[in-house]
C-alpha cells in the first residue's frame, strides 16, 4: 500500500498548488472572488491578460466584466496560473475574509499585527517554533480545514519563517485528514 502524503510534504514539494487542491469549491470560489475584487494592479492585469486570451476578448473588456462573470473561469485556469499568481488567490481569501483566523493566530503567537497583517520589524526574527506549533494545534482544534488551509499558506508564504506549522501540518493527509501517529 502506498504511504499517504502529508500536508507538509505537498506543500513543500508544489507549494500553492497543493494548498488550492486542499481547499473546498466554496472556498476557491471566494478566493477567486476576493482576488478579483481586491487585487492590486499588478495582480489584476496579469489575470485580465490571462482572461483576455482564454475569452478571445481584449484586456480592458475584460478588466471592466463582474465577479460573477469571471469567477468560473478563473477557477478553471488557476491551476495552470503561476504559483505566485496561484498565491495570490490564497493570500486574499484570508486577507478579505478570514482576518478573524489572521488575528487569532497572530495574537497567540504574540506577533505585531495590525488587524490580522504582519507588522514586522525589519530584523524581526521567527517566533518559536513550539509558540507557532502550539498555536496552530489551537487554531486548528477550533477552525478544523480552514485553519489548515491558512497555516499551509502561511507555509507557502515563507517557510523558513513559519517552520514552526511544519509539525501540525505533518500532522494531515495533502487532503487534510488527521493522519494516524506512528
Amino acid at each position: 500500500m502506498a504511504e499517504t502524503m502529508s500536508l507538509k510534504e505537498a506543500v513543500d514539494q508544489r507549494g500553492p498548488y497543493a494548498v488550492w487542491d486542499l481547499m473546498t469549491e466554496d472556498e476557491r470560489r471566494d478566493a477567486a472572488t476576493a482576488l478579483w475584487e481586491h487585487a492590486d494592479r499588478p495582480s489584476r492585469s496579469a489575470l485580465e491578460l490571462a482572461l483576455a486570451k482564454e475569452l478571445k476578448f481584449r484586456p480592458k473588456s475584460v478588466g471592466r466584466l463582474p465577479a460573477d462573470r469571471v469567477v468560473g473561469r478563473l477557477l478553471r485556469l488557476a491551476p495552470d496560473l503561476p504559483d505566485t499568481v496561484l498565491f495570490q488567490f490564497l493570500f486574499h481569501l484570508h486577507l478579505e475574509l478570514r482576518r478573524e483566523l489572521l488575528v487569532e493566530f497572530l495574537d497567540a503567537v504574540g506577533l505585531p499585527h495590525k488587524e490580522g497583517v504582519l507588522d514586522l520589524a525589519e530584523d524581526q526574527k521567527p517566533p518559536e517554533a513550539a509558540v507557532v506549533s502550539t498555536a496552530a494545534r489551537a487554531l486548528v482544534k477550533t477552525h478544523d480545514r480552514r485553519a489548515l488551509v491558512y497555516l499551509a499558506t502561511l507555509k507557502v508564504a515563507d517557510k523558513s519563517f513559519w517552520s514552526g506549522v511544519d509539525e501540525v501540518l505533518a500532522g494531515y493527509s495533502e487532503a487534510g485528514e488527521a493522519l494516524a501517529a506512528s
